[in-house]
């Protein structure tokens, strides 16, 4: 079905809409005037109502109106018959940490998306404030939020060191988690298949994750598998989150290794013990079938260690190569 997305200026997606809906309230005055006026299109508000025909009325970028604005004024108006009107989208789960350099957000918008979260996996800004400094100059098309990412802040800190943290090491990343928080990041991200938080051990995410908790942050997890041993990381995932304190996203969930179809059965039975025990859970999904990563996640993580310099030695000796197949 064709969409047709509303932009909510300067308004949470899904609150934009006025109190004044259906089709026997009157306007008075300048409440009758309006920018622009969408007509009879079937309204999806996003409050659980059923959809319904409605017109709705857009002024100074925030939706005004909803209902029969049949007699209202408007600077213009556009038939959306056949067409769904509805809050823009958010989408949980994006990779868009440059969208500074993108601010049309062209790719996001045609599909109906208002709302985006970046820094989802491990990877984010690590100067969160100076991200969001860039944005409010440049200007951006679509709402953004961002996680603060696991790997990128042990990457300041320890470098693709395939080890735990020292004390003083622990404490400089907690107090990027803090700063990041404080500068207006959402939560804590982990990407557990990707160098270098693959090297972390749990008590580390814990004690990062506690960070981003106690700001009122989230734990939005990229798991340590989502195949072989999809028990044990959805396990991890949620131990995480109850000895944190943090309300747990689990990114892309789902049963990535074919050996294991059938799983996704286990996995939500999990998830349901969780919330039924108190745990604050959710998890997003693709809507396809497909996915995409980097090249490295096919490589065991020993073999990452060090950085380019290092992997490129492994991968021309013959004897470590062939391990590595």
């Amino acid at each position: 079905m064709r969409l047709v997305s509303v932009l909510l200026v300067s308004l949470a997606v899904g609150t934009g809409f006025s109190p004044y809906v259906g089709t026997g309230f009157s306007l008075s005055g300048q409440q009758r005037t309006f920018d622009l006026i969408l007509e009879g299109g079937r309204v999806v508000d996003g409050t659980g109502a059923p959809a319904r025909v409605a017109d709705v009325g857009i002024r100074g970028g925030v939706i005004a109106a909803v209902g029969d604005l049949s007699r209202a004024v408007a600077a213009q108006r556009v038939g959306v018959g056949g067409l769904v009107v509805a809050p823009g989208f958010i989408d949980v789960h994006t990779h868009a940490d440059d969208v500074a350099e993108h601010p049309a957000a062209g790719n996001f918008v045609r599909m109906g998306v208002t709302t985006i979260v970046a820094g989802n996996c491990g990877g984010s800004a690590v100067a969160v404030g100076e991200a969001f400094a860039r944005i409010r100059e440049t200007g951006v098309a679509v709402n953004y939020a961002t996680l603060i990412g696991h790997n990128s802040v042990r990457a300041a800190v320890m470098g693709s060191a395939r080890r735990a943290p020292t004390l003083p090491e622990l404490d400089r990343m907690k107090a990027l988690v803090f700063k990041a928080m404080v500068d207006g990041a959402v939560g804590f991200s982990t990407g557990l298949q990707y160098v270098p938080g693959t090297y972390a051990a749990t008590p580390e995410i814990v004690e990062l994750a506690r960070v981003a908790a106690n700001e009122g942050g989230v734990y939005a997890s990229h798991m340590r598998n989502e195949g072989t041993a999809l028990e044990e990381a959805i396990r991890e995932t949620l131990f995480v989150g109850r000895a944190s304190g943090a309300r747990v996203q689990i990114s892309h969930l789902k049963v990535d290794a074919k050996s294991r179809w059938g799983a996704s059965e286990i996995a939500l039975r999990l998830i349901d013990e969780a919330i039924a025990q108190g745990v604050d859970v959710r998890a997003d999904q693709y809507a396809y079938t497909a996915a995409s990563s980097g090249l490295s996640i096919r490589f065991p993580s020993w073999a990452l260690e060090g950085g380019r310099e290092k992997i490129d030695e492994r991968l021309n000796d013959p004897a470590t190569w062939a391990r590595i197949k």
